[in-house]
């Protein structure tokens, strides 16, 4: 009785996450789902569904304002070639965004600079997910070398194509579609764009901020506990870290 029982909630579960489930008008009973009424398959699979867009988009709301017309058959694309794996949020959105980039291996994002929207607002969730981590992990810093330096864990770097501060930094607006359906609105500059997204202190959220490819390069070298003895006695160094360490970019051991 447990393997045909199990097979049916497994049956169950892949029914309700399926495009066919939360897409269709009605039908006949999925198949080892007899007996169960087809009308509470589909509000229970369109319930689900609406509560995983919720999450989806929740992490990724300025990525959604710029799918524009496409987004419908984009998302039903997502559902059925990607079904849920976790309650997670974040992980959610992860996939989502893996999706995406899928997509655009084979099709460029419209807008172009989308792609380095996604990113960032991936990144936003990711620096602002559990401070708890954040903290345990500060603890694990006993062991690390007098006078050293590393870059904060809940800091994300991203060499962007597209200087897409803007976006962060205002309401978003309505960009123009290289399909040319009419929107207009400021679109971010093409260049090269180093960019750190971190929550500094006393910050209500996380912040997207560009550096020099210099300092980017620099954090991005700092990814375990580095000694900072040997160069830390030029001022202009001292001032640098000390600068860094302010903006909650790096952690400094002394």
């Amino acid at each position: 009785m447990t393997k045909p029982l199990l097979e049916r909630q497994v049956s169950l579960i892949a029914h309700l996450t399926s495009g066919a489930a939360i897409f269709s008008r009605g039908g006949d009973p999925a198949p080892g789902l007899e007996g169960i009424d087809p009308a509470l398959l589909r509000v229970e699979a369109q319930f689900s569904y609406a509560k995983r867009m919720e999450k989806i988009t929740a992490v990724l709301p300025k990525t959604f304002e710029l799918l524009g017309s496409g987004k419908e058959a984009l998302v039903r694309a997502f559902v059925e070639s990607c079904p849920p794996a976790t309650l997670s949020r974040l992980e959610n959105a992860r996939q989502f965004h893996r999706f995406l980039l899928s997509r655009w291996l084979h099709e460029e994002p419209d807008p172009p600079y989308m792609r380095d929207v996604a990113a960032c607002e991936i990144a936003c969730a990711e620096v602002d997910t559990d401070p708890e981590q954040y903290q345990a992990d500060r603890a694990n810093a006993e062991g690390a070398h007098r006078s050293a330096v590393r870059r904060s864990p809940n800091v994300v770097l991203l060499r962007c194509a597209y200087d897409v501060r803007s976006i962060f930094e205002a309401p978003l607006p309505n960009p123009p579609s290289l399909a040319g359906d009419g929107r207009v609105g400021a679109v971010p500059a093409k260049r090269d764009t180093p960019l750190v997204i971190a929550m500094p202190p006393g910050a209500d959220g996380p912040q997207v901020l560009e550096v020099l490819p210099a300092i980017f390069d620099l954090l991005a070298a700092l990814d375990d506990w580095t000694d900072a003895a040997p160069t830390s006695e030029g001022a202009e160094f001292a001032k640098l870290l000390a600068n860094l360490a302010a903006h909650g970019l790096i952690e400094v051991r002394r």
